[in-house]
């Protein structure tokens, strides 16, 4: 039986028509071909004989390795190009008709490997004799470099498709495209570029197809399926969302009890949430078989068109086995707002495979600001996957590092999870790897890290260490409102739903008194800079705001966003559609918000005015008065009543001042009045252009 493994035999074929030198005999190659091929080959040939141009350039070769392969009784000349009359080309034509009939009068249809896996995915997939035909068709001309080029000596009257099916199967234009369609529908075809009428087949049939090892029905639904998915989590890993659990496996269950069409589920949050795993747990709970859309091809990374053409040809295959359903990791390739690879068609092709779906779907991703709204529209149910508590996390690492038998010390796995927030997965990847190696804690730790670049597309990725609450003082602050008093109405009413916008010049205490408050109400801080949230990437930024805001919602802590006209610049000076994108996720957020955020701001006239209206407090914070000019000598140097007055001065000047000062041993007050001098000449502030006050 001739299958080989070498797809591209199109290319090799030309080697031999351009004179190359390829690797293998021409020849060669043509003693493998097989009864089956030999005997499809001549019908093609008959039934297209009519639309064959013999004064192709290079149908004397074609016609040589013909005449090898079916051993020709009569002797057939053909001539190289030149003109022939419509007489010459008939007579040949005719000869060529007659070797050809005799040669099937002569034969059997031959049994084969290829027609036994015919049979097995015409099964699969419910294929009728013309679709079987089509599909046998592109599928010898992968492997057989003869009935490849038969196109190439056509008429072109027609492209491929509508050649093979009006001259050989005999049908009307029309209802080769329908079957066209049909076959699109079932995955088994893919439209190949922009040109609909140019298809490419399903790389997984392919597979079969080359690979002589694959025998069975069964062997055919792995390739085509894959593996039935496993959880490796628990039910009660999930029970901060113990609602949206149950009533996903109340919808999965249900649809399938009913046969329910179109019934699809989003689970969209973070890198590192749970959501295929959830997915994968409520499938496993449910007692329902669970395959997951494929990401690789032939050992190559799936395009769009792979993944869909994956989607479609399980959708066809599972709706006869029942109890079963569908996930498709990292929706956004094929849900993006930019889904223009195939033109607006292939929208129309997605949606339909949303809607009409006879398996239910599990989508996941991890950037729903990518995604078409026209997609998320048509979603049965949806969950956000906000990030992992520290506690339910740890869990998780606890037990895959149970169940892979690996050793490690728990103080150091407590360390490991508050540095690095990676999924399970990952862990249970970094624990094969350190058993690999034979290696211990520390080499653990190193593969951790390694993947946690790899997840969060950045080279520090351990996590910060919470800040070191600096001193704090109320009389070193100069506001327009009194934060003493604020502080003390804000502890007492116990309501957490405010926001503060807290602006002035850099260095007057904005952040210092956001972490201050937040230590007076007993709250976990999350500190948010610009560096931390802007992405290059489309999309990306929006949904690291978006984080933020969820990972202070689950952990009830303080928000504080530094550096905050980044992100709520005004949108009447935008340029781009991505800066008003972001300025409308922050006033969205900031508008449902349920805990305490904080915007610190060098540039308040530069704020969208939606925005100021969105505070419940704006208050400023300027530089120090006289009377806290001399307090501040007094606190940072222990100097009382220098009678000193610097304009421009601030607790952070006298902070920088002091370390300045310790490090090169200087006590004296002239000496530290200039240093602050300095501090105060090199600010860029409009309040202090030209003047420096004494």
């Amino acid at each position: 039986m001739y299958v080989r493994k070498d797809l591209q035999m199109s290319e090799y074929y030309l080697d031999w028509t351009l004179n190359r030198s390829p690797k293998r005999n021409k020849y060669d190659e043509l003693k493998d071909i097989s009864s089956f091929e030999k005997y499809m080959l001549c019908n093609y040939l008959l039934n297209l004989m009519e639309g064959i141009d013999i004064n192709e350039y290079n149908f004397k070769n074609f016609f040589e390795d013909l005449n090898f392969v079916f051993k020709f009784k009569t002797k057939i000349t053909v001539k190289r190009p030149d003109n022939l009359s419509q007489r010459e080309i008939s007579l040949t034509k005719n000869k060529i008709k007659k070797e050809l009939i005799s040669y099937l009068q002569e034969v059997k249809i031959p049994n084969s490997t290829i027609k036994t896996k015919m049979n097995l995915i015409a099964d699969l997939y419910n294929l009728n004799k013309p679709e079987y035909n089509f599909l046998l068709y592109y599928i010898l001309k992968e492997i057989n470099p003869l009935i490849q080029l038969i196109g190439t000596f056509s008429l072109k009257q027609f492209e491929d498709f509508e050649t093979f099916g009006i001259y050989v199967l005999k049908l009307k234009k029309w209802n080769v495209a329908k079957i066209k369609n049909q076959m699109i529908k079932k995955g088994i075809f893919t439209k190949h570029g922009f040109n609909d009428a140019k298809l490419a087949l399903n790389s997984k049939i392919l597979q079969i197809f080359s690979d002589t090892d694959i025998k069975t029905k069964t062997q055919i639904k792995n390739i085509l399926l894959g593996k039935n998915q496993k959880s490796e989590l628990k039910w009660n890993d999930f029970k901060h969302i113990t609602k949206e659990r149950d009533i996903t496996k109340n919808i999965l269950t249900s649809a399938i009890e009913n046969n329910t069409k179109g019934v699809n589920i989003l689970l969209y949050g973070s890198v590192g949430t749970g959501k295929t795993q959830f997915a994968k747990l409520i499938a496993n709970k449910a007692k329902i078989d669970m395959y997951s859309n494929s990401a690789q091809f032939m050992d190559k990374e799936a395009t769009r068109k792979d993944r869909l053409s994956d989607l479609a040809s399980k959708q066809v295959i599972l709706s006869k086995v029942g109890k079963s359903c569908i996930l498709f990791d990292e929706a956004e390739d094929v849900m993006n707002r930019g889904f223009t690879e195939f033109g607006s068609a292939s929208k129309a092709y997605l949606n339909n495979l949303i809607e009409e779906t006879p398996i239910p779907i599990f989508w996941t991703t991890n950037n729903i600001y990518n995604v078409d709204p026209a997609f998320l529209r048509r979603m049965t149910y949806t969950i956000e996957f906000e990030k992992l508590t520290d506690d339910i996390r740890l869990n998780i690492w606890k037990r895959v590092i149970r169940k892979n038998k690996f050793k490690i010390n728990k103080d150091k796995l407590v360390e490991l999870n508050k540095n690095y927030d990676i999924p399970p997965a990952l862990i249970t990847n970094a624990v094969k790897t350190t058993k690999l190696v034979d290696g211990k804690q520390d080499d653990f730790e190193g593969f951790v890290e390694n993947l946690a670049k790899v997840v969060s597309k950045k080279k520090n990725v351990k996590k910060k260490k919470g800040f070191e609450m600096q001193e704090y003082n109320d009389n070193l602050v100069n506001s327009d409102l009194d934060i003493k008093d604020l502080t003390a109405k804000i502890k007492t009413c116990g309501k957490l739903n405010f926001s503060l916008c807290l602006y002035g010049e850099p260095g007057t205490g904005k952040s210092l008194y956001a972490r201050y408050l937040a230590k007076e109400l007993g709250l976990e801080v999350i500190i948010k800079r610009a560096s931390d949230l802007i992405s290059p990437y489309v999309g990306e930024t929006e949904q690291n705001i978006a984080e933020a805001f969820s990972e202070a919602k689950s952990k009830k802590a303080m928000l504080i966003f530094d550096e905050a006209d980044t992100f709520l610049q005004n949108r009447n000076n935008a340029t781009r559609k991505w800066e008003i994108s972001q300025v409308n996720e922050m006033l969205t957020w900031m508008e449902v918000h349920e805990y305490p955020f904080i915007c610190t701001t060098n540039l308040m006239n530069t704020l969208d005015e939606a925005s100021l209206r969105r505070f419940t407090f704006k208050i400023k914070f300027d530089f120090l008065s006289k009377e806290q000019v001399n307090s501040a000598f007094n606190h940072f140097f222990g100097i009382k009543n220098p009678n000193i007055y610097i304009k421009g001065l601030t607790a952070g000047d006298f902070a920088a001042v002091k370390k300045k000062a310790e490090f090169l041993g200087i006590t004296d007050l002239g000496e530290l009045s200039k240093m602050l001098e300095a501090e105060v000449k090199v600010k860029r502030s409009k309040a202090l252009q030209n003047v420096v006050g004494f």
